[in-house]
């Protein structure tokens, strides 16, 4: 009689510990694809400018560039500068470089005024396919050429939104901070 008790204990029992088993791998691939979808949403991943360092180093670069060009004016060749704002900026950023640039543009002939901006230092903020936010730091010197030779530098921080139209990214918007 011994013998069938321990059988009939084992056939009771052994189902009961594989439905608590099954119960705790079913909960543990719950609480596993619930992790793995919070690290998936998680900002960070989202943002290409922390995972793609090529695209980042890229968009650093071609927008560092493109600053230096559109921030820096010569009285005695304004074409350049048209040059570079036609070449480097689109959308909302046309109109805010021609109004930031309008007080230079009408001082330049009389003073004879060359406006030089370096790019000193840039960081992308956000980086998700064709488009890049970036923070910018840049010294500025503003030397007049004329009767009284005289040189001011300055430093700038501003953001600019970027596109990527092609192989190029261009300046679509410039954040100066003001309200």
């Amino acid at each position: 009689n011994a013998p069938r008790d321990k059988a009939s204990r084992l056939r009771v029992g052994l189902p009961a510990v594989l439905c608590a088993l099954t119960v705790l791998l079913g909960a543990f691939a719950v609480w596993a694809f619930a992790s793995a979808g919070d690290l998936r949403d998680e900002p960070a991943r989202q943002n290409a400018a922390l995972t793609d360092i090529g695209r980042t180093s890229e968009v650093k670069g071609r927008i560092s560039e493109a600053v230096g060009a559109v921030f820096s004016y010569d009285y005695a060749s304004p074409a350049r500068a048209d040059r570079a704002a036609s070449t480097y900026l689109t959308g909302r950023a046309v109109r805010q470089h021609k109004d930031m640039l309008a007080d230079v543009r009408e001082q330049a002939p009389k003073q004879k005024l060359v406006l030089t901006t370096t790019v000193t230092e840039s960081g992308v903020e956000f980086l998700d396919g064709d488009r890049a936010r970036l923070l910018i730091f840049a010294d500025q010197s503003n030397t007049r050429t004329g009767k009284d030779e005289e040189t001011t530098y300055a430093a700038a921080m501003f953001a600019v939104d970027a596109v990527r139209r092609g192989d190029t990214w261009l300046i679509a918007a410039i954040d100066t901070f003001t309200r």
